[in-house]
């Protein structure tokens, strides 16, 4: 363990001493961008990093050695009641129905939540739609990621939008998730099918998705196929009536994680609270993984900061159980309301440093291009304008300030990110990218955007030094009910005239 910190306390170090020398632009004290990469590499090393896992469980370790290491004070692992979902073994067989002599074998992937069995069979109907279900057959049911227009997103969306070059005019982006959201096999499985069979009509070829996540058992079985085995199946069922046996061994169990936080002083009595998760459903560098390390440069740039120079306390949070309905948000937001509600003057979380990808003969490929950026942001013109300007000083281009509210369904009372509960009782900026591998294994080191580390750390770091001239009363004062009568024009020109 001393060597450990002794490794940790030199690479701080020496992170500190290159930063300038990686970019000219860099803030004193934030790492370096090799340095951010080597944690996020550490931590996607360890594996699949779900909730109850090893890897997770090690997450929470390192960030706790890294908080001292760094010198942060009242550090913290608050446990959270978490579901863990195991995969075992799975299978899946089909045969024209009265012919079971041929019989063929689909490659499969257990749907996440879903109900094992240890055999089940029955017809396959496909079922388009919930109403397409016969009772005690098993549905099958095509299954694509939404696709959105960027033009549309900016202009019916958004509150304020960076496209320098114009890329929005034109840019359709594929999310990763459908239309159920996580209710995905839960039409079916209130119709009566006996089980259900998802094929992923993605770009790609997959059939792993880890969706739901919700931490709801669901009372039924399922199955996900990839385009290329779902076509197989579907050419089989037009030939007439195809009979299928499935079985799926996975554990589910109620388990402990933990959030891990840690506070510095500063110059005022109120506090700032920078947050991510700790866990994904796999390895996955950018789910988080990446989030992990934007916190934790916010930790060490800040530690090398006097206490007299933080514009207020700071609180560094890493919730559990992302990938267990939120469990460690919900836990942390409900335990911790008043003083979020009363102490906290804003929350900055950082999900999702992701570079968008592309598809190559049926593979994903990352392009050098960041995913877009989604800027959840509180209904405070002067947050606003804050977060903006932030954002034109690092050219952080591909950037939408998106809505707390009304998105992505109109009845949506908090945004679809980590911090979503967080907006019910302060003050809220919450950096998200979606990019549509965002939970499938593919999430790997190299889809991580290297190049955007530094840039949005600094914003972080502009952000909170603007926050200095703030307090938790005047920044909630100027909170506005959407709509506003005059909408933000986009670009950087008119962020020093935005009202207070």
């Amino acid at each position: 363990m001393k060597i450990f910190y002794v490794l940790v306390l030199v690479g701080i170090i020496v992170s500190s001493a290159c930063t300038r020398d990686s970019n000219s632009n860099t803030k004193d004290h934030l790492p370096s961008t090799e340095t951010m990469m080597s944690w996020i590499s550490d931590i996607e090393a360890q594996g699949y990093r779900r909730p109850g896992w090893p890897a997770d469980e090690w997450t929470e370790k390192w960030a706790v050695d890294m908080f001292k290491a760094l010198g942060l004070e009242d550090i913290t692992l608050d446990p959270i009641d978490v579901t863990r979902w195991e995969e075992r073994e799975w299978s899946l067989t089909v045969w024209p129905k009265g012919h079971p002599d041929k019989v063929i074998t689909l490659a499969s992937w257990p749907i996440p939540l879903s109900k094992p069995v240890k055999e089940l069979t029955a017809e396959l109907v496909l079922s388009p739609s919930p109403e397409d279900v016969q009772a005690g057959t098993i549905a099958v049911v095509e299954y694509p990621l939404m696709e959105m227009p960027q033009a549309h997103i900016r202009d019916d969306v958004a509150t304020w939008s960076y496209d320098p070059e114009g890329e929005f005019n034109t840019l359709s982006q594929v999310l990763p998730m459908g239309e159920r959201f996580q209710k995905i096999m839960d039409p079916e499985a209130e119709a009566g099918a006996a089980a259900y069979l998802g094929i992923l009509n993605f770009p790609w070829q997959t059939d792993k998705y880890y969706v739901p996540y919700d931490s709801k058992p669901r009372d039924i079985p399922g199955l996900y196929l990839s385009r290329n085995e779902g076509r197989r199946l579907l050419d089989m069922m037009e030939d007439g009536p195809v009979m299928a046996r499935l079985s799926v061994d996975a554990g589910l169990t109620r388990t402990v994680n933990n959030n891990v936080y840690a506070t510095l002083p500063g110059r005022s009595d109120e506090w700032l609270v920078i947050g991510s998760h700790h866990d994904g459903p796999w390895n996955s560098a950018v789910e988080d993984a990446s989030g992990v390390a934007m916190v934790m440069a916010q930790a060490q740039y800040w530690s090398r900061v006097p206490a007299k120079e933080r514009p207020h306390n700071m609180l560094f949070l890493l919730t559990g159980g992302h990938m267990s309905g939120g469990a460690g948000l919900h836990d942390f937001a409900e335990k911790h309301k008043d003083f979020l509600s009363n102490d906290v003057v804003a929350e900055i979380h950082l999900e999702h440093i992701a570079l968008a990808a592309k598809v190559v003969d049926g593979q994903l490929v990352p392009t050098d291009k960041p995913e877009v950026r989604w800027w959840f942001t509180s209904y405070i013109p002067r947050l606003e304008r804050i977060v903006g300007r932030a954002i034109c000083r690092e050219d952080l281009t591909r950037s939408l300030m998106m809505p707390s509210t009304g998105w992505p369904r109109p009845d949506a009372k908090r945004p679809p990110t980590d911090a979503s509960v967080f907006f019910f009782t302060t003050p809220v900026v919450s950096l998200l990218a979606a990019p549509m591998y965002l939970f499938d294994p593919a999430d790997r080191m190299n889809m991580v955007d290297e190049k955007s580390l530094l840039p949005v750390s600094r914003a972080v770091i502009d952000i909170v030094q603007e926050l200095g001239s703030e307090t938790a009363k005047s920044l909630r004062a100027g909170q506005y009910t959407p709509p506003r009568s005059e909408r933000l024009s986009s670009g950087c020109d008119d962020l020093n005239s935005m009202p207070n």
